[in-house]
């Protein structure tokens, strides 16, 4: 089994050992280690079924029916952290609640930290929308909303599960963006789930490549692919064409024909 580290850092932020998770009598992952270090991003890509959401739900804290250890700084995680902040496919905004606290709904502190909110909202591009209500955003609006909701605990850890695959491409290529610009200023690593392989090589320091459970094993991470290209990258991906074609390559023979 692959255990994929980071040559960043001796001491990963990030370090997560899955002995068995099992849907039922079927074993979904097992043997599944990987780690984040302090700043980086990383992307699980790999076909639907594979167990991507999975993993990255028990990372969160969100799924404990598992055996294994989940490290965050040097500490077990037994549920949600604070050092966590998650971010899914949908916004999954509150209806009933303002722009302003969505964003501060982590700690319930609806009001109480007015400017904390107004610095977020104004660094994902969303000043002065603290008053609306959620049915008056458009989808890249909301998702930048659950963003900076994401960064209201002040993370050491971003949590991303398909974040930018419901909106349209152009919005989507200036999330993509944002995530860049973020995780750089608050030095957050972050953890991607993404369907999207030219996404994940566009943000990511490695990709991981999960294969889908069988007859024979479980789930599990097949590759390690290591993105050296300096930043700022291009997106036309002619930085790095060989490791493209072969994460493609890599993917296409893991899905039955």
């Amino acid at each position: 089994m692959i255990a994929p580290s980071s040559p960043h850092d001796a001491h990963p932020l990030l370090d997560v050992a899955i002995d068995a998770k099992r849907f039922g009598e079927r074993m979904l992952l097992a043997g599944t280690r990987l780690s984040v270090a302090r700043g980086e991003i990383v992307s699980l890509v790999g076909a639907s079924g594979c167990g991507k959401s999975t993993l990255l739900r028990i990372v969160a804290g969100l799924d404990r029916d598992f055996a294994g250890t989940i490290m965050l700084d040097g500490a077990v995680q037994h549920g949600p952290s604070p050092q966590s902040g998650v971010i899914f496919q949908e916004p999954r905004l509150l209806p009933w609640l303002s722009v302003a606290d969505n964003v501060s709904f982590p700690a319930r502190a609806r009001g109480a930290c007015g400017a904390r909110v107004d610095r977020l909202l104004d660094e994902v591009g969303l000043a002065g929308t603290g008053r609306l209500w959620p049915k008056h955003l458009s989808g890249g609006m909301a998702q930048r909303v659950a963003l900076a909701r994401g960064l209201f605990t002040q993370p050491r850890l971003l949590l991303l599960d398909e974040p930018f695959s419901a909106v349209d491409a152009i919005t989507k290529m200036r999330l993509q963006d944002l995530l860049l610009s973020i995780t750089r200023a608050h030095r957050t690593a972050a953890l991607m789930v993404t369907h999207d392989l030219d996404e994940a090589l566009y943000l990511s320091d490695r990709v991981l490549l999960m294969a889908a459970p069988d007859s024979q094993r479980a789930a599990r991470i097949v590759r390690e692919f290591a993105v050296d290209a300096p930043r700022p990258r291009t997106r036309d991906m002619t930085f790095n064409a060989a490791l493209r074609a072969d994460l493609f390559a890599s993917l296409e023979a893991l899905v039955p024909a």
